[in-house]
């Protein structure tokens, strides 16, 4: 009874395939991939499963009167969020501990990384608070296990260095934060200064309107001071002639009081001739009026005179009766007022003497004001002259504070402030303005399922043809042609392989999780590849028979090597280029990506299907072809 199995030739030289043997074949590539996916998938999860040590010396040290104990912080920015469920993952288990113990740590492997925080961290730290030329870097050690992972060692450097960061970050943002601070006050004590400056100005420009009327007003002081003294001359002048005239007047009337006394003298005479003339014309006049009545005007021309004179007299009489009294009453005064005159001239004469000597002293002083009123002259007019560069300099100066206030304003309106969350926002944007925004660099997933489905799928080809014959065992009895012969030999490892496409495909889908037609393409690449290699691994071992294992072996390092880092030699890479391993990577990378570049990666794997199986016949045709010397044995 023929069963599915007979196709299946055993490597081995007596023996068939069983059931058995194909299924470990085809858990080959899913073991492959399992084991990567499990061993690499998220490794940060697991992160606490590593022990590191932290051995801390370090002096905290007191900066504006507070303790700032950076080792201590940079402990707990070590360990992180060990407390934190959500944190506590993603971080090594950290131990606090002392020299001895971390070296021993170190030795045995129980310890991954040691942290040494030195003596003088926190001054180092914080040195750039302090003089500019004694500020210096603060530094920790990192020392490695010699028996940790291959990439232990980078990882420790990143949660270290990352730690670092923290701290040197956190002291960065208080120090701009102090900057930013410095901004405000700056702004505001520029703002006041701007105010000053400003009441500055405006006294400037006062005291400059001031000095300018000082300049007018000495300027006009300065011209009265000049009339001053011209006045003050012409007074003394004046003064002077005075003195004189008044010195020649009392001489001219040192006379005076003899000839005024002789005036009243004369005047009293006359009111006494006075007194008698009008009692001597009364008497006149009785006796004309007797000689009127006793004679006739008509014989007589001299009593017409008499009576015409009496008529006249009578007529002036009747006009002015008080005539005589008058005049006998002014002669009377006359003579009493030249009396007082003759007894005042005396005192006259003697005041005008006194006048005269004090228009002398007077002149005397003139003199002396005339020259202090020119020197005031000079002095005012210097005056002027000062008071008028006071102006000046005063509207200089005033000229001046106003620019300064103007400039003042501008570098207040210049200067940023900024609240205290604004403070805070910018200085821990300034302190770290760049971060790089992707996933966690220790993540091996999504991004290891090209590499880990071509290294599971080319093992996997690499483990059926270990169970499975590349060329027939029937080939020198056969009658079919060698390119049947290399089918029908390469169909069960195809076989297998497009059943371990299949499979692959399935146990990668939680890593990429594909739709359900984004899973369909990528079981049907899966299945491409599979084929492909089948097809390589054959006419690896149809050609180079126990070298083409080995060869292949070469191929899946190369593989390795290539997928893990790109730090690869340049020469590894370009034999990976030429590989079939490559078009695996990039037809798997297409298919969970963009899909660009999946017609070019497919095309190479039907090549290398196309170029396996063309190399696997001319193996089978070479082998159907014995010499001679290998016939002559049987034929004996």
């Amino acid at each position: 009874m023929t069963t599915p199995l007979a196709r299946f030739e055993s490597a081995r030289a007596s023996g068939r395939v069983t059931w058995l043997s194909v299924l470990g074949i085809v858990l080959v590539p899913l073991v492959v991939a399992g084991v990567l996916v499990w061993a690499f998938w998220n490794p940060q999860d697991r992160l606490d499963q590593v022990r590191g040590a932290i051995v801390n010396n370090d002096s905290p040290v007191e900066v504006d009167g507070q303790t700032v104990p950076l080792g201590r912080q940079l402990s707990a920015g070590l360990v992180g969020g060990a407390g934190d469920s959500a944190d506590a993952d993603t971080n090594y288990t950290w131990v606090l501990t002392d020299e001895d113990d971390a070296d021993a740590g170190l030795a045995s492997g129980d310890f991954a990384a040691v942290v040494t925080i030195p003596e003088n961290f926190s001054a180092a730290a914080t040195s750039f608070s302090g003089d500019a030329a004694d500020a210096e870097k603060a530094t920790i050690d990192v020392t490695t296990s010699d028996k940790s992972r291959l990439v232990d060692d980078a990882v420790s450097q990143v949660i270290t260095t990352t730690a670092a960061d923290l701290v040197g970050n956190e002291l960065t943002t208080s120090y701009l934060e102090n900057i930013y601070l410095g901004f405000n006050t700056l702004g505001d004590e520029l703002g006041t200064a701007a105010d000053g400056a400003s009441q500055l100005g405006d006294g400037a420009s006062a005291l400059a309107d001031g000095a300018s009327n000082l300049a007018d007003g000495t300027v006009e002081l300065s011209t009265g001071a000049s009339g001053l003294a011209s006045g003050v001359s012409s007074y003394t002048d004046g003064v002077s002639q005075l003195s004189g005239g008044l010195a020649e007047l009392s001489r001219q009337t040192a006379d005076l009081p003899t000839q005024t006394q002789g005036l009243a003298t004369g005047a009293a005479g006359v009111s006494t001739g006075v007194d008698s003339l009008i009692s001597t014309i009364d008497e006149q006049s009785a006796l004309l009026v007797q000689v009127a009545q006793g004679c006739d005007p008509v014989l007589d021309p001299y009593c017409a005179a008499v009576l015409t004179y009496l008529q006249e007299a009578q007529q002036a009489a009747a006009a002015n009766p008080n005539a005589a009294a008058q005049l006998s009453a002014g002669a009377q005064a006359v003579a009493t007022g030249s009396q007082s005159l003759a007894d005042g001239i005396p005192a006259l004469s003697g005041g005008i003497s006194q006048v005269a000597g004090a228009a002398a002293t007077l002149a005397g002083a003139g003199t002396e004001l005339d020259s202090g009123a020119s020197q005031l002259a000079g002095g005012v007019s210097e005056l002027s002259t000062g008071a008028t560069g006071i102006a000046d300099g005063a509207t200089g100066v005033s000229d001046g504070v106003a620019e300064l206030a103007t400039g003042l304003s501008t570098a207040v309106d210049a200067l940023p402030t900024y609240s205290d969350s604004e403070r805070t926002n910018l200085a821990e944007v300034v302190a770290k303005p760049v971060v790089a925004d992707g996933d966690d660099a220790l993540a091996f997933g999504a991004s290891g399922v090209p590499f880990y489905a071509a290294l599971a799928l080319w093992l996997g080809a690499f483990a059926s043809l270990l169970v499975l014959r590349a060329k027939p065992v029937s080939v020198l009895g056969s009658t079919r042609p060698s390119a049947v012969l290399a089918l029908r030999a390469w169909l069960p490892a195809a076989a297998v392989g497009a059943v371990q496409g299949v499979l692959l495909a399935a146990i990668l889908q939680p890593l990429v999780e594909l739709d359900a037609g984004g899973w369909i393409g990528l079981a049907a690449v899966s299945v491409v590849i599979a084929v492909a290699f089948s097809a390589t691994n054959q006419a690896l071992n149809a050609v180079f028979g126990g070298a083409g294992r080995f060869i292949a072996m070469v191929v899946a390092l190369v593989l390795i090597g290539t997928s893990i880092i790109a730090t690869a030699p340049t020469v590894l890479g370009d034999i990976a280029a030429v590989l079939p391993v490559q078009p695996a990577v990039d037809a798997v990378h297409a298919v969970i990506g963009s899909g660009a570049g999946l017609p070019a990666a497919l095309t190479g794997l039907v090549l290398w299907t196309v170029g396996a199986l063309a190399a696997t016949t001319l193996a089978i045709a070479r082998s159907r072809t014995v010499s001679v010397r290998k016939l002559v044995p049987h034929a004996a």
